[in-house]
């Protein structure tokens, strides 16, 4: 990528001692890149543009990865492909992102897309939405449209990237591919005050059309970094915005279409009259008739864009995911938020405590990863919204972080109520820098003792101790990990070859994929474990860990302190749900009453006939009262299939002349 962009004349140089543009509010000091003002998110493409029209181009849609985090920035590259004016079509290519325009890897291939809602191949429809208008058809992506696109329209293009200003430089931007070389070609011709003469004349060897994408592409090369999150600026107003304002600087981006080079970047973004896309080098707003067009092929009509600043959350630097309930607001910690100094040393800014001064007021502000991850839980806590049935923390304990906790089982007792939630039991103090001294070890009688101690009491909820070790194939390292991701796993497996009210553990649904637990439990420390409300990792020589526990979290004895019996209620809670919502707004009456009665009762009776219930009833009133309230009052009864978990067997040693036949 280098070596090409010296030769296309892009780079004079390189300044690796690059600092952001100072701000006046803050004097001479710079916004430092260390501090973020953004929670977790997806990663997500520019604009996807039209063809030229008249003088302009239309914003059409845009990508956004499903995964989110700083990982999702290099999962999927999306080219788009195979533009037919005449059909009014094109293709979206969902591609692994390491893979080569020689050798592309598809892992999703959507084909015959167009731009009109009235049709089944619209793309929304065919891939999904990010607004859940449209069903969620990708395993990888999702559309967010401009409903102002023209419905007869194609992507021939993106716009340009946004990324972070740095004094007294000019930012990084991609380099695009935007015409496919032939053989003989002059790609780079030395101007005078360099070496001349007619070696220094570099030629394309030329381009195979068929396996070359334009836009952005591995043929010249692709810095992986520049899509990266680069945090954002100071926001406007510092006493009501806390979430930073975008970067102004924008990259050039791509089109098709030669005579794309009128358009401008807006004032707002640079300099007036700067060209807004690297063009390609040919018309292209029908499909091409003369066979010396390069796009004249269907084939050529391709290009791939990137997706950019998927991000972790509040500072990823930190060795754990937050630092104690200690940074919320009123706590000793919150004026203390900044991230470390080891990753840059002179890091200052607005992610650290800040007092600013407006008339006579005096204000402190600062930046904490408390409320980072509170509001990263806040987005599932509408079940209409978001669909899911297993909620979990991993980085999150109850003993560093109880606030938070609490926070997770408030929301998914009061606002979703059909979710479990699987919290983390520390078994080591990991804030003590010697992470390997035994006595940081938490041992089981204690690890109950501070479960006691949070005062946590939910049927909703589960946890289990201790952490296994896993192999961390990406870096090739081990590492310890609390549970949660393999009971995750676990449950999922329950799902899929029994049902959600089977208990996750045991020999059949509770192996674990590990190398090994952080402590070996004896069976006195898992009947401490389990009488404590804890589910132990067990270890066995045959099978290795193994899930060895059934609780929620309730104190309290009855059948909802087993897991199994939870996510029953929880499952005929959903499948019940989503039946009776259907009869809403019909006539109140005795058809209404019988209605609701032949579509519960079936539901019920397949569970049972699965070995979820024993038995059931269900009973719908019929009093004045509700049919004045315009409500219908219907009654459950359940007898809940409980698992085994303890087995009692006697030995008896009878004389040898004794029958079997008389025992």
């Amino acid at each position: 990528m280098l070596n090409y962009g010296w030769r296309k004349g892009y780079i004079r140089g390189l300044n690796c001692e690059l600092t952001s543009l100072p701000d006046a509010r803050q004097g001479s000091d710079p916004t430092s890149i260390a501090f973020y003002l953004e929670q977790y998110q997806s990663a997500e493409t520019p604009w996807i543009v039209s063809e030229l029209r008249g003088n302009k181009v239309y914003n059409l849609f845009k990508f956004r990865t499903i995964a989110d985090g700083d990982s999702a920035n290099t999962i999927v590259k999306i080219s788009l492909a195979n533009m037919s004016f005449n059909n009014g079509t094109f293709d979206v290519l969902v591609r692994d992102f390491f893979d080569t325009d020689a050798n592309p890897v598809v892992l999703e291939k959507f084909t015959n897309c167009t731009m009109n809602p009235g049709e089944n191949s619209f793309i929304a429809q065919k891939i999904g939405t990010v607004d859940g208008e449209y069903l969620l058809n990708s395993k990888f992506i999702m559309v967010e449209m401009n409903e102002d696109a023209p419905i007869d329209a194609l992507p021939c293009g993106f716009d340009g990237f946004n990324f972070r200003e740095y004094a007294g430089v000019k930012p990084p931007f991609p380099i695009i591919k935007n015409k496919y070389d032939y053989p003989g070609e002059v790609v780079y011709n030395p101007p005078f005050g360099l070496a001349s003469g007619a070696d220094d004349i570099v030629r394309s060897n030329g381009d195979n059309v068929r396996r070359t994408y334009l836009g952005i592409s591995d043929t010249i090369g692709i810095d992986v970094d520049y899509y990266s999150y680069k945090g954002k600026q100071l926001p406007l107003d510092i006493c009501t915005d806390t979430t930073g304002e975008p970067w102004n600087w924008r990259s050039k981006g791509f089109h098709m279409d030669v005579n794309a080079s009128a358009i401008t970047i807006p004032d707002v973004f640079v300099t007036s009259g700067t060209p807004a896309f690297v063009c390609g080098d040919a018309p292209f707003t029908q499909d091409p008739e003369n066979a010396e067009n390069p796009y004249y092929r269907i084939y050529a009509r391709k290009f791939s864009v990137l997706a950019q600043g998927g991000f972790d959350g509040w500072d990823i630097y930190r060795e754990y995911r937050t630092n104690t309930d200690r940074f919320a607001v009123g706590r000793q910690g919150y004026l203390k938020g900044a991230c470390p100094s080891i990753k840059y040393p002179t890091a200052t800014g607005w992610g650290a405590f800040k007092q600013i001064t407006i008339g006579d007021a005096t204000q402190t502000y600062a930046n904490t990863d408390y409320y980072a991850y509170l509001l990263g839980q806040q987005t599932f806590s509408n079940p209409e919204a978001v669909n899911i049935n297993v909620f979990v923390t991993p980085g999150i304990d109850y003993v560093n972080n109880s606030n938070l906790v609490e926070e997770a089982i408030d929301m998914i007792e009061t606002q979703r109520a059909d979710s479990l939630y699987v919290c983390t039991t520390p078994d080591y103090n990991m804030y003590v820098p010697s992470s390997t001294n035994p006595q940081d070890f938490i041992y089981p009688q204690e690890a109950v003792d501070n479960l006691d101690n949070t005062g946590i009491d939910s049927n909703y909820t589960a946890t289990y101790y201790p952490w296994v070790l896993t192999r961390d194939s990406v870096n090739n390292t081990q590492l310890y990990i609390p549970a949660t991701a393999e009971v995750t796993r676990n449950l999922a497996l329950t799902d899929n070859i029994a049902y959600p009210w089977f208990a996750t553990a045991g020999y059949t649904r509770g192996i674990v994929n590990a190398v090994k637990a952080r402590k070996k439990l004896t069976q006195e420390d898992r009947d401490v474990l389990y009488q404590g409300r804890i589910n132990p990792i067990a270890t066995f020589s045959d099978v290795g860990t193994v899930i060895w526990g059934n609780k929620t979290l309730q104190i309290r004895q009855s059948a909802l302190d087993r897991i199994n019996v939870r996510r029953l209620l929880l499952q005929a809670r959903k499948l019940i749900s989503a039946v009776s919502v259907r009869l809403l707004f019909e006539q109140n009456d005795a058809k209404v009453r019988q209605d609701f009665l032949d579509a519960v009762n079936p539901i019920l009776d397949a569970i049972r006939r699965d070995r979820g219930l024993y038995d059931f009833r269900v009973t719908v009133s019929s009093d004045v009262s509700d049919l004045d309230r315009n409500q219908m009052t219907g009654k459950i009864y359940i007898k809940p299939t409980r698992s085994l978990e303890f087995i009692d067997i006697t030995f008896y040693i009878t004389p040898t002349g004794a029958s079997f036949e008389n025992i």
